[in-house]
């Protein structure tokens, strides 16, 4: 009993030096702050859809930007008018929703602009409801502003698929609409570096005296 007294303050001590060695993963964080999110990231780039004139597009469209690309997905098409001074991507049939579908640079950050739009391409106070996938990451808020920011990083490295955006429902019928899509790369958590070393360095030590005394207490033959 006396040398498991004296062992397990020992044991205690040596595995929470290993614990407190290790990085703490979040998984996926939600933002609703662009500039709280951009500060995040190692890297990023962003689709602000100035390119399109104003008009109907056939589903799935292309989308490219550096270092990523996507297709836009809705069940009835396409539309692309502006707001705000600003090019925006809707759905052309209302209550439809809007898919954006991943296909290259595996963004391990997703984000931008998300609200409704009425069928004259102006604001509607409305629910927005938009899903990060994998994990069915969702937020949802009752916005009439087309600077109504959403955005997901994910810090254990996962890559993102897909953002499905889905419009409230209501009288207007409401289109779901993105502006500003930011596509990125999570910033590496931080990891004190002599942390790990020190951590094993204490582990084998004490665990070097442990095996001695327990050598020790055995009856002798």
């Amino acid at each position: 009993m006396q040398l498991y007294k004296a062992i397990l303050p020992i044991v205690v001590a040596g595995a929470s030096i290993v614990a407190a060695s290790l990085p703490v993963r979040a998984a996926v964080i939600q933002y609703t702050d662009r500039n709280a999110f951009l500060a995040a990231l190692s890297s990023s780039s962003n689709d602000n859809y100035n390119d399109l004139t104003t008009g109907i597009y056939p589903s799935p469209l292309a989308r490219a930007i550096p270092a990523y690309s996507y297709i836009a997905v809705a069940s009835q098409g396409l539309f692309a008018g502006p707001l705000n001074g600003s090019q925006v991507l809707s759905t052309d049939y209302t209550y439809d929703a809007l898919t954006l579908n991943f296909t290259s640079g595996a963004p391990t950050a997703v984000g931008g602009y998300f609200f409704n739009t009425d069928s004259i391409n102006e604001m509607i106070n409305r629910v927005i409801t938009v899903t990060a996938n994998p994990g069915a990451s969702t937020q949802a808020v009752v916005t009439g502003s087309a600077t109504n920011f959403f955005g997901w990083l994910d810090d254990s490295g996962t890559p993102f698929t897909s953002l499905v955006i889905e419009p409230g429902a209501g009288s207007p019928p409401a289109f779901a609409t993105v502006d500003d899509l930011i596509l990125g790369q999570a910033a590496p958590a931080q990891v004190p570096a002599p942390l790990p070393v020190m951590g094993a360095a204490a582990a084998f030590s004490i665990s070097r005296r442990l095996r001695s005394r327990i050598a020790a207490a055995r009856p002798r033959a």
